[in-house]
């Protein structure tokens, strides 16, 4: 039988010796891939870790958190500065205009999101989608930004209580597809 005798160190004596392992194992440090800062760890797994994965600093974490939040609106900003309705969404609107009651054309009411048409009195909101929603029309093109961006309006659309009505034009100027097209709508609401 092993007897085992522990004795009791100190609160001095525990200082002393934390005091001595830290002049043999000094904190291992890199420094922020953002900025020139030097960064302390404990362990040299830790370290060696946050330089695989390209850890940044806190303050530089920081930044990146302010960054992201400022391009998540710029989403919401870039569809607000911009105007691009095909003849075909013009002429549309201006039957729903004539027909229906209560219509809106491109306003923001959805968290920020707007709709092309937006039947209120129905609570309707219509989505005029061309090529640019299904294809890659450039190279500078995202057709999945664009797709996540329309995940995200439906959402928004149907958190609003509204009904999404999505119309998939391919084509140029075709007055007789816009009229199928409106026929297709009042049977819908009706």
């Amino acid at each position: 039988m092993i007897v085992i005798i522990m004795r009791s160190l100190s609160n001095e004596t525990k200082i002393k010796i934390s005091e001595s392992l830290k002049k043999y194992n000094p904190p291992y440090t890199r420094q922020c891939p953002k900025c020139t800062m030097q960064i302390e760890y404990k362990t040299r797994g830790n370290a060696r870790r946050a330089e695989r994965l390209k850890q940044s600093c806190k303050a530089c974490k920081v930044h990146i958190e302010k960054c992201r939040f400022h391009y998540s609106n710029m989403g919401k900003k870039s569809v607000k500065s911009q105007s691009r309705r095909s003849k075909n969404e013009i002429y549309f609107s201006e039957l729903c205009k004539s027909y229906f009651e209560h219509v809106l054309c491109n306003a923001p009411i959805f968290n920020g999101w707007d709709a092309d048409v937006i039947l209120s009195q129905h609570k309707i909101a219509i989505l005029w989608n061309g090529k640019w929603h299904y294809e890659k029309l450039t190279k500078q093109h995202s057709l999945s930004q664009v797709q996540t961006r329309d995940n995200i309006k439906l959402d928004e659309i149907k958190n609003a209580g509204y009904t999404p009505y999505i119309i998939k034009d391919d084509g140029k100027y075709n007055r007789k597809f816009v009229d199928d097209e409106f026929e297709k709508l009042k049977i819908f609401v009706k």
